[in-house]
C-alpha cells in the first residue's frame, strides 16, 4: 500500500501500524524511502535490539 502514495519531491509520510506489521527491518526499509513510521513493538520479536529489553526493564512502570 505504501508504495500507491503519490511521489511529491520534498515531501514525507508518516504510517501507523499495528504491532502485527511493526518490524526493524521494514522501518528500515521505510526510512530510506523517506517514510516515517510509527507502531507498537513485541519485545519478544526476533528482531527487538536487546538494549532496548534492557531500558525497558529498567525505567518502564506498571501500574498495580
Amino acid at each position: 500500500m505504501v508504495r500507491l502514495l503519490p511521489k511529491i519531491k520534498e515531501s514525507y509520510f508518516i504510517i501507523f501500524l499495528d504491532n502485527y506489521f511493526t518490524s526493524i527491518p521494514l522501518f528500515l526499509k521505510l526510512r530510506a524511502k523517506n517514510i516515517s513510521a510509527v507502531g507498537k513493538t513485541r519485545p519478544q520479536g526476533t528482531e527487538f535490539p536487546a538494549l532496548l529489553i534492557t531500558l525497558r526493564q529498567k525505567w518502564s512502570t506498571k501500574l498495580d
